[in-house]
């Protein structure tokens, strides 16, 4: 069980066990009808192990836990499944795949609403920045570089500097979910199984899916999934910057800003700014969680000792860890207040900006987020 402030309730029931056996269920019964799409299968025996693929399997963490003592959790739920259709139907359950095809897939499975949900986080959090930009342009604040006065600007430039990098992980985000590619190649990743049709049942397959279809196989080549993990640590780490900012303004001797607190056990009406702080722990998990991947060891040959078993627990924690710090991050903008008097105190009138600067990030928003 993750700490419920490193998760979300959303992006936990992505990663629970039951949804990782629901998606290796999806990919089985899509591989079933896409042999019967391309002539390899029967279809009304394909169809029929689909049906059989519907239900949930009896207990998910049993089956994911036999992968230590059995090897793969794939015994265990197709010997459910076959259980469920004629022997002679099951000849197209699990066809010519191997258990790295129904995990990797099911991992792209789960990816696809994972990055929907934080997509939409980020979205929501566009918006309250793009309202803050909005309403405080012209607003006086004194700059600060390596913690100390600088020269005037604007709290509207300093929100506009925020919402910058958040428009830019949508996109990310947008391109990685459009990216995502179904993993299918047999024992060795070469589609031998099924023959000359090998690339007709794969696309076949992904497009059962909702899943792009790769050049080649990408079993033991994890530049894909290490790119997607790059792009989901990209976006905590502009959160615990955003957070980092906000936790100084609202502190005791700057109070330019003022945001929802969390309580002290010591020391009754002390206001720590608790959301911040969520979103900096949670971003720093998550960069840890990530280096499992990003900085891993390669794979050997067609098949990683361990480096692919580590992807298990890290990709799940890292789409949860991201999640938990856009959520931190709209509870603590969402209850953002701005102290005019304070500010205009340091920076006097403010500088006289050319406020286009600022306005391209807007219009950046436009297109992005407000299309239309």
């Amino acid at each position: 069980m993750v700490d419920p402030g490193f998760t979300t309730e959303k992006m936990a029931r992505v990663f629970a066990p039951s949804a990782r056996v629901e998606a290796m269920l999806r990919f089985e019964a899509a591989l079933a009808l896409a042999l019967a799409d391309t002539g390899l299968a029967p279809p009304d025996s394909a169809g029929r192990v689909a049906d059989a693929c519907s239900s949930p399997a009896s207990d998910p963490d049993a089956i994911l836990a036999a992968t230590w003592v059995e090897g793969t959790p794939l015994d265990p739920l197709l010997a459910e499944i076959r259980g469920r259709v004629s022997e002679d139907d099951s000849r197209w359950l699990h066809h010519g795949a191997t258990t790295q095809d129904v995990i990797d897939t099911a991992t792209m499975i789960q990816a696809a609403e994972g990055l929907g949900i934080l997509e939409s986080g980020l979205a929501d959090l566009a918006r309250i920045l793009a309202g803050l930009v909005a309403e405080h342009r012209g607003q006086p604040q004194i700059g600060r570089t390596f913690l100390q006065h600088a020269r005037p600007s604007t709290f509207g430039f300093r929100a506009a500097t925020w919402l910058d990098p958040v428009l830019r992980h949508l996109g990310e985000l947008r391109e990685a979910r459009a990216g995502l590619v179904v993993q299918l190649g047999g024992p060795v990743g070469d589609l031998a199984p099924y023959g000359k049709r090998g690339v007709d049942v794969m696309e076949a397959l992904a497009t059962r899916l909702g899943l792009a279809s790769p050049g080649i196989s990408w079993h033991s080549d994890r530049s894909r999934v290490a790119a997607l993990v790059a792009v989901l640590q990209r976006c905590a780490r502009t959160m615990a910057k955003i957070a980092g900012d906000i936790a100084l303004l609202a502190s005791t001797d700057i109070a330019e800003v003022r945001v929802r607190s969390g309580g002290s056990s010591s020391m009754p009406g002390k206001r720590n700014p608790i959301d911040a702080i969520r979103a900096v722990a949670a971003a720093e998990a998550c960069t840890g969680v990530a280096s499992m991947v990003t900085g891993g060891r390669s794979h050997e040959l067609d098949r990683g000792i361990g480096g692919w078993h580590v992807e298990w627990l890290a990709i799940p924690l890292v789409f949860e860890t991201t999640a938990a710090a856009i959520e931190a991050m709209n509870v603590c903008l969402g209850s953002l207040e701005v102290a005019p008097g304070q500010m205009e105190a340091r920076a006097g009138e403010g500088p006289d900006l050319d406020l286009r600067l600022i306005d391209r990030v807007l219009a950046a928003y436009q297109g992005t987020v407000e299309p239309g």
